[in-house]
């Protein structure tokens, strides 16, 4: 009965141990969706919202309702102007009612352009919000291509270096057995020796590669280390046309660097008329309804009023202070400009910089594929020489280490390519996430 069990719960536990499958883009994804930068920006667009809301309702009339019930008074005692005999000789004023509630309406009619300029400013922060979570996705997506591609090739590295030394320990094997035949001296099998023992380390190092790759990559996944990962893309080579001034405009119309800073222009001229809306007056209507009595039961007699009224008010001086803030505004205005066009540069030599990385790591692998095959072909050739004893250990080894420096220098290669890419894109605004 307990083997039944065991057998039962096999393909459970086995289920239960298999890796995660990721793909380039669902890491992306589950980036996305755990991150907890994401998420702020994404409350700040929310936050940007309804401050958008708030700005619309006070354009919109406000309306209060005020009700007072007098628990105790101390009414006023005069003495009486026309005393009688007999009668009181001071007289109790009390004018107020023991219930009375008041509902007044406020409807601001002009604020010099405070509500309206409030709304669009409003509006253009909700619109910032969205630009820079945009933007923060965008660069999670691209730090999580790289981390991804970065694990990949560290993984190539280490079969590379797996590669090395197993052919390394391949020929001193091979040594041991030509200096048993005294085909070689003493110090090619020690020579032959020391190089699989010097390519140990190299092993070592690329596996502690994997190892703190891998993490890098959960903890941007917002993975347990536990969790084990199966990668199911891989490095290719998939030529693009990239024109470079075409790459510049579409950056210059797409950053979301620059879209912001276009809604920081427009702000800052927002604000300059805002400072100058306090030198207008403003309007407003209001109408208040006023109702009280002293019973509760005899509502039918209580007595009401109400007014209806327009007000206005205009600050005729405040100290200069008005002057102040418009030149402030306008100075404020001119440094968003003057970062504008210092941020339109600094965009044009990211595009190009990027560009020029993309089209040096093409070049260099398609250097790198035949020196690859040049490199695996005299490796081929070495270990038939060595073999038969044509040529000695330490041209083999140096052939063996040629090969190991071409494919080395091909995986570089072709992780600088994949993510000069991504970079490209990331540089001209488009979306590195679906």
């Amino acid at each position: 009965m307990k083997k039944f069990s065991i057998l039962l719960l096999l393909p459970l536990w086995l289920g239960a141990q298999s890796p995660m499958a990721l793909s380039i883009e669902a890491s992306i994804q589950m980036a996305l969706d755990r991150n907890p930068n994401i998420k702020i920006a994404q409350e700040k667009v929310s936050d940007a919202q309804q401050s958008f809301y708030q700005a619309i309702g006070s354009a919109l009339p406000s309306v209060s309702l005020q009700g007072t019930r007098i628990m105790d008074e101390k009414v006023q005692v005069i003495p009486n102007p026309f005393p009688i005999p007999g009668g009181p000789t001071t007289l109790e004023l009390d004018f107020t009612m023991d219930y009375q509630y008041d509902v007044r309406v406020t409807q601001p009619l002009f604020t010099g352009g405070k509500i309206a300029l409030g709304t669009l400013m409003a509006n253009k922060g909700v619109e910032m919000g969205r630009s820079q979570y945009a933007q923060e996705k965008n660069k999670l997506s691209f730090n999580v291509i790289q981390a991804y591609l970065g694990l990949l090739v560290t993984k190539e590295f280490l079969a590379v270096a797996e590669e090395g030394y197993n052919t390394a320990v391949e020929f001193y094997d091979i040594s041991k057995l030509l200096y048993e035949q005294g085909m070689i001296s003493k110090l090619d099998l020690l020579q032959a020796e020391v190089q699989a023992a010097n390519l140990l380390p190299q092993k070592t190092q690329a596996e502690n590669g994997v190892t703190m790759a891998t993490a890098g990559l959960k903890m941007l996944l917002g993975l347990d280390s536990k969790t084990s990962i199966e990668l199911t893309d891989e490095l290719a080579y998939t030529p693009g046309d990239f024109d470079l001034e075409q790459l510049k405009v579409k950056a210059l119309m797409d950053r979301p660097e620059l879209q912001q800073m276009n809604l920081s222009k427009s702000l800052s001229s927002m604000n300059v008329n805002m400072a100058r809306s306090s030198f207008l007056p403003m309007l407003a209507l209001s109408y208040s309804y006023s109702k009280a009595g002293n019973d509760l039961d005899l509502y039918s007699d209580w007595n009401d009023s109400y007014m209806v009224a327009v007000g206005l008010s205009y600050d005729l001086f405040k100290g200069g202070t008005r002057f102040s803030k418009v030149r402030q505004a306008r100075i404020a205005q001119r440094q968003v400009e003057y970062g504008f066009e210092a941020l339109k540069d600094a965009i044009l030599l990211d595009v190009e910089q990027a560009y020029l990385r993309l089209n040096e790591a093409e070049k260099n692998i398609l250097l790198q594929q035949k020196t690859v095959g040049q490199a695996e072909e005299a490796a081929r050739l070495a270990k038939l020489q060595y073999r038969e004893g044509t040529i000695t250990n330490l041209q083999a080894n140096q052939v063996q280490i040629n090969l190991t420096a071409a494919r080395a220098n091909y995986l570089q290669a072709m992780y600088n390519y994949t993510l000069a890419k991504a970079s490209i894109k990331k540089a001209i605004g488009e979306s590195l996430h679906q």
